[in-house]
C-alpha cells in the first residue's frame, strides 16, 4: 500500500510540477510576445514620420528641403527603401516572432535604417538648409531611444526564456511541449 501511495503521490508532483513549468514558460512566452509588439510598433513610427514629413513637403505645409534637391534624393531614396525593407521584415518576423532567422533579417533591416538615415545626415547643407529638417531629427532621435529600449527589453526577456527552456529538469520535457528556443534581435 505505502508504495502505491509513494507512486501516486510522486505523479501527482510531477504532473503539478509540469502544469506549474508550462504555464511558467506560457507567461514568459506572452511577455516575450508583447515586448516584440513594442519594438515593432517603435520601428513602424520611422515609416509614419518620413511619410508625415513627405507629405507636410508635397502639400505646401513646410519650407523643408525634404526631397526636393536632387543631389540628396538618392540618400532619401536608400532611406525609403530601407525602410520598405524593415517593414517586409517586421512582417515575416510577426508570424514567427522567436524564430532565429526572421529576426536575424530584422537586424540587418534595422541596421540597414540606421545607416541609411547616417548617411543621408552626414550629406552637407546647401543653401536651402540641411537634407534633414531638424524637427525631423529630433524626433527621429527619439524613436531611435525607444526602439534601442524596447529592443533591449526584449532581448533580455528571450535571454530568460532561452535560459528556462534549458534548466534541468525542463529541458527534458520542454520539446515534448512544444516550447523552442527563440532568438535575439
Amino acid at each position: 500500500m505505502s508504495s502505491s501511495l509513494l507512486l501516486w503521490t510522486t505523479l501527482a508532483l510531477l504532473l503539478f510540477w509540469g502544469v506549474g513549468l508550462y504555464n511558467r514558460l506560457m507567461r514568459m512566452r506572452a511577455r516575450g510576445l508583447s515586448a516584440f509588439g513594442s519594438v515593432e510598433k517603435h520601428l513602424r513610427e520611422y515609416a509614419e514620420l518620413t511619410r508625415d514629413q513627405t507629405h507636410r513637403v508635397h502639400r505646401g505645409l513646410t519650407d523643408e528641403p525634404l526631397l526636393r534637391s536632387s543631389e540628396s534624393m538618392a540618400d532619401w531614396s536608400l532611406v525609403l527603401s530601407s525602410l520598405q525593407k524593415l517593414d517586409h521584415a517586421l512582417k515575416d518576423a510577426r508570424t514567427t516572432p522567436f524564430g532565429s532567422d526572421q529576426l536575424v533579417v530584422l537586424a540587418h533591416a534595422m541596421a540597414s535604417v540606421r545607416e541609411a538615415w547616417d548617411a543621408l545626415r552626414a550629406v552637407p547643407a546647401d543653401l536651402a538648409g540641411p537634407v534633414v529638417p531638424d524637427d525631423m531629427q529630433v524626433q527621429w532621435d527619439a524613436i531611435a531611444r525607444r526602439v534601442e529600449t524596447s529592443r533591449n527589453g526584449y532581448n533580455q526577456i528571450l535571454l530568460k526564456y532561452n535560459e528556462a527552456l534549458e534548466q534541468f529538469p525542463a529541458r527534458l520535457i520542454t520539446g515534448l511541449m512544444g516550447f523552442k528556443a527563440g532568438g535575439t534581435l
